[in-house]
């Protein structure tokens, strides 16, 4: 215990003088002292705002490059980080993918896409699910390992189908893809 204390004390005396000598010194220059605070406090602001901006726009640069660079079909229109949600409210009609971008679906379903693409009579979108994960599949129930397609009239979704829904997909694809704006015939064919 006396140990402690002998090592502790000679450090609380130092950190004392060390403050009253800091006293001093801001008695001494006020106005220095103002505006050497008012200095540290505007850097500290700004590199708060640089911290809380430089997020997004990281996770931005993130989706572009390894994402959208990579899409093999001129048909599929990538959303850019966190546009997608406004741009499925704002259109009167759009047609969604939404997956992560990677996985055996992701990889099939980009093969067929560039494969087939001149059969496709529509371009549609590309929500790549990465960091919001858990709220996009919430808000649209999706899954981030499946490939869906949704179908979104006026921000409401009207129809969908999942990628390994289809019976023979190779073949079914492409179909269901040019299909998927025609939520009425559907609904019609059910209801009979």
């Amino acid at each position: 215990m006396k140990t402690i204390k002998r090592i502790v004390e000679p450090i609380m005396f130092q950190l004392q003088d060390s403050w009253i000598e800091f006293g001093y010194a801001v008695n001494e220059n006020r106005k220095k002292t103002l505006i050497r605070i008012v200095i540290v406090a505007v850097l500290m602001g700004g590199l708060t705002v640089v911290m809380l901006t430089a997020s997004p726009i990281i996770r931005t640069e993130q989706v572009d490059q390894l994402i959208i660079n990579d899409l093999p079909t001129k048909q599929i229109i990538p959303f850019s980080y966190n546009q997608g949600d406004q741009e499925i409210k704002n259109k009167k009609a759009i047609s969604v993918m939404f997956t992560k971008p990677n996985g055996e679906q992701y990889q099939a379903a980009m093969t067929l896409l560039s494969e087939k693409e001149e059969e496709l009579n529509r371009k549609f979108y590309y929500y790549p699910i990465i960091y919001d994960a858990d709220e996009l599949k919430k808000k649209y129930n999706v899954s981030p390992e499946k490939v869906t397609f949704i179908f979104f009239q006026n921000g409401v979704e009207k129809n969908r189908f999942t990628f390994d829904s289809l019976e023979d997909v190779e073949e079914d694809l492409i179909p269901e893809l040019n299909r998927l704006p025609m939520f009425n015939i559907q609904a019609e064919k059910e209801a009979s």
